[in-house]
């Protein structure tokens, strides 16, 4: 082939490049790449196949008049191979695996512009899935952000809830107490002692509310005693609360790092709130373990389980939350479950 027919191809190439620009999805991109390559005259005619699902379907994508078309199984030979071919007239191009692209009547073609418009039209798939997959991140980033805005405003309620109904009205009393007290000084020995006594146990439950609080907003055992304390003092509480029975099994060598011991602890603590919430479990389980230079942090429960891929996005904000969590340390998470086969939650984080 001469350098004429070299340029004309290239130029082809580029004019298939412009057409294929800004596609969004495969099915677009095959009809634009046939609308390009017919309608100059490059080719007489052309058709796509086309995955539909895991089948591959014949698209109504022709262009020019088509009289006869390959046959299913020459397609299917084809997208198999991997590799362009010809057929009875028709240049057959695979588009990795998504779909054939038929071209009939034209000039002799090299191998090589055969194998451009396979790649410009891999190339766009992969352009058009990345952008798909950022406007899914992008919508999951910003439900969680929407979700963690409203739990920061509930938790803020809870707190001032908190402060007004336990500790201010025990304060309160407190102060009372006092008051007449000081008020009343001729009052006898005994009575005194008892009047001291109930602001004694009304201070004592002041302490342990405020206690309490703390707790909830940031456990002090994490920073002084790490992860396992941690972990074991959350599950207690629960039991208390709830009645839900949680071994814990934490099994590191060393103190984890601030950073990873929070967000496993967050994690954990994610999940047995679902599982309280949601599971209807008797008994749960947490076990931390150290290996091939990542922890791996595993919550499991008896409860009902679910079908994860049948989650709302509204009940999807957990789940994201632990995700993040994880991933802006470089980790992952995956999660195993089934109606009536409880369900397990598997967190993984590289050690630095």
């Amino acid at each position: 082939m001469g350098d004429g027919h070299a340029n004309r191809e290239l130029e082809t190439l580029l004019e298939l490049s412009r057409a294929l620009d800004g596609t969004p999805n495969g099915v677009d991109a095959a009809r634009r790449a046939l609308r390009a390559l017919v309608a100059p005259g490059a080719f007489a005619a052309g058709e796509g196949w086309w995955r539909s699902g895991s089948d591959a379907g014949l698209l109504p994508l022709g262009a020019g008049e088509v009289d006869e078309r390959p046959a299913a199984a020459v397609v299917d030979a084809v997208m198999a191979a991997g590799r362009p071919r010809r057929h009875e007239g028709w240049w057959l191009v695979p588009v990795v695996d998504e779909g054939v692209l038929g071209l009939r009547g034209g000039p002799d073609v090299s191998g090589a512009f055969l194998a451009g418009i396979a790649e410009l039209l891999a190339a766009t798939l992969r352009g058009s899935h990345l952008r798909r997959s950022l406007g899914e991140k992008e919508a999951q980033r910003s439900r969680l952000l929407q979700a963690l805005l409203t739990a920061q405003e509930e938790e803020r309620s809870r707190i001032a809830r908190d402060l007004h109904d336990q500790i201010g009205q025990s304060l309160t009393a407190l102060l009372l107490g006092l008051d007449r007290q000081l008020e009343r000084p001729g009052g006898s020995a005994e009575e005194i002692e008892s009047e001291l006594r109930r602001l004694r146990r009304l201070t004592e439950v002041t302490l342990a509310d405020v206690r309490r609080i703390a707790l909830d907003l940031r456990p002090a055992v994490l920073d002084e005693f790490g992860l396992a304390a941690a972990l074991r003092r959350f599950v207690r509480e629960l039991h208390e609360r709830y009645g839900v029975a949680v071994s814990v099994l934490v099994d590191v060598p060393d103190r984890l790092s601030r950073q990873v011991e929070t967000v496993l602890y967050r994690v954990a603590q994610e999940a047995l709130t679902n599982v309280v919430r949601h599971a209807q479990a008797a008994e749960a389980s947490i076990v931390v373990t150290v290996a091939q230079g990542a922890v791996q942090l595993v919550v499991e429960d008896d409860g009902v389980g679910f079908d994860p891929s049948a989650l709302a996005p509204a009940e999807r904000i957990g789940l994201i939350g632990m995700r993040e969590r994880l991933e802006l340390l470089g980790g992952s998470l995956r999660l195993e479950s089934a109606p009536g086969s409880g369900c397990s939650v598997h967190a993984r984080l590289p050690l630095p």
